[in-house]
């Protein structure tokens, strides 16, 4: 095919009655091809040619296509890139011939674009971004309740602590129930000591454990404040409601989560048996995400400064003491405790998903946290002992919610209400919860 300036040139010589030999001659062309264009009388851009109809080498995923429409119909919201991960580790074995290979990604992803097209399936659009290499780690929390995870078959609520480096977009994610200063010295420094080094800045919003909101300036708070100078980091906030400012780890949620979303997908089924098993599917993920960025990922490590000898320590405390109640109150949550500290000071440790409680260097107790505001984690068997000798209080007790630890404990009560009176139930059903700590529930 020629182009059309030399047709251009060869409609001149024609027009000029320059014989087909002599122009074929003069432009370097056969004669047919003179004749060709001269008798359609139009540039080769003008004529349409004919779709072939024919393949000039062999489809690469004809023997995968039937797998893949089916995956396609059954979730049509299935991507490219997952799907090539898939295909990869059913195809190819850790020994022998890799039957996959990453050269069909852009074959694929045309197949996909076109199967999408045809049943009128939408798709996200990408903003890329680019920074320099050991400038900023960024980090914030993605709520994960979207993916509906559940374990052994109950509801899973929690959220990843996220952090990236903007340059290479290497990840990394740490479980967490809420934004907690103790869930970001925890996340922050693994993702730190997991990576090797630490960049010059990081870059978060204003989050309430990091920064203080209540001042005019919005200065960092104290505790986050001394856990960047231990790693001798800069902290940088962005402003109040402008998460585009964070948008390489913002952007980097949505890619996670759909990510995430994807292999749970082909997974089949979202539930596990345990947070352990869960976090086994999750890091082995995160760590194939990361293959990918680990050209410019080293060329990042390169730029980072010396970890210092020790990590900081992750939890936080302070001291209480124990009042008549035997209720402790930790970040505007309520706690019993055991009568027996009753008057004691002792140390509350607050670690991410846990508090300690401690009396001279000696730890006393540990028990689940409670996330949120307002919030009680009251156990009858802290205080049974003492209302078994007070009936008269249980009836008006601001905790009694607390004193049913099943339905059936709570079925029992209102069975015994309704053949005895108020006082008589009430002794009754307080002996059989004394029963039920002192010979086991």
């Amino acid at each position: 095919m020629i182009t059309d300036v030399r047709a251009s040139q060869m409609f001149l010589l024609l027009h000029e009655a320059e014989s087909v030999v002599r122009i074929a001659g003069r432009l370097k062309m056969s004669e047919k091809t003179v004749r060709k264009y001269r008798d359609a009388d139009q540039l080769p851009s003008q004529i349409k040619r004919a779709e072939r109809s024919y393949r000039t080498r062999e489809d690469p995923l004809a023997e995968f296509w039937d797998e893949i429409e089916a995956f396609l119909q059954q979730d049509s919201r299935l991507k490219p890139y997952a799907i090539l991960d898939w295909l990869k580790q059913k195809y190819n074995p850790p020994e022998g011939k890799s039957r996959v290979s990453g050269s069909i990604r852009r074959t694929l992803e045309r197949r996909v674009q076109s199967w999408k097209l045809q049943h009128g399936v939408e798709q996200d659009i990408k903003f890329p971004q680019i920074h320099h290499p050991g400038d900023v780690i960024a980090f914030d929390f993605v709520v994960m309740n979207s993916l509906k995870v559940t374990l052994g078959g109950k509801p899973f609520d929690h959220m990843l602590f996220h952090a990236v480096f903007t340059y290479s977009n290497w990840e990394y994610v740490h479980l967490c129930h809420s934004e907690s200063f103790e869930a970001i010295s925890a996340g922050l420094q693994d993702a730190l000591h997991r990576a090797g080094g630490v960049p010059c800045r990081v870059r978060s919003d204003s989050l309430s454990a990091a920064v203080n909101n209540l001042s005019d300036d919005k200065e960092f708070a104290t505790a986050y404040r001394d856990l960047l100078a231990h790693y001798g980091l800069r902290g940088h906030r962005i402003n109040v409601r402008k998460p585009h400012e964070n948008g390489d780890v913002e952007s980097s949620h949505g890619h996670l989560k759909d990510a995430l979303d994807q292999a749970l997908r082909f997974r089949g089924n979202r539930d596990f048996l345990g947070v352990d098993d869960y976090l086994a599917f999750v890091r082995p993920f995160v760590h194939r995400r990361n293959t990918s960025r680990e050209k410019r990922f080293r060329e990042e490590i390169a730029t980072l400064g010396p970890l210092p000898p020790q990590r900081r320590g992750t939890c936080t405390s302070f001291f209480v003491t124990v009042k008549s109640d035997s209720v402790i109150r930790v970040k505007r949550n309520a706690y019993s405790v055991s009568s027996k500290y009753i008057g004691l000071r002792l140390e509350v440790r607050i670690h991410q998903d846990h508090l300690e409680l401690w009396y001279q260097n000696e730890c006393l107790e540990r028990m689940p946290r409670q996330f949120g505001c307002g919030k009680e984690n009251i156990d009858f068997r802290h205080v049974i002992d003492s209302l078994v000798r007070k009936p008269g209080a249980f009836v008006n007790y601001k905790y009694v919610n607390h004193m049913y630890p099943t339905t059936r404990f709570r079925m029992a009560y209102d069975g015994l209400l309704k053949n005895t009176t108020e006082a008589s139930a009430v002794k009754q059903y307080l002996k059989l919860l004394y029963t039920a700590k002192h010979e086991g529930l």
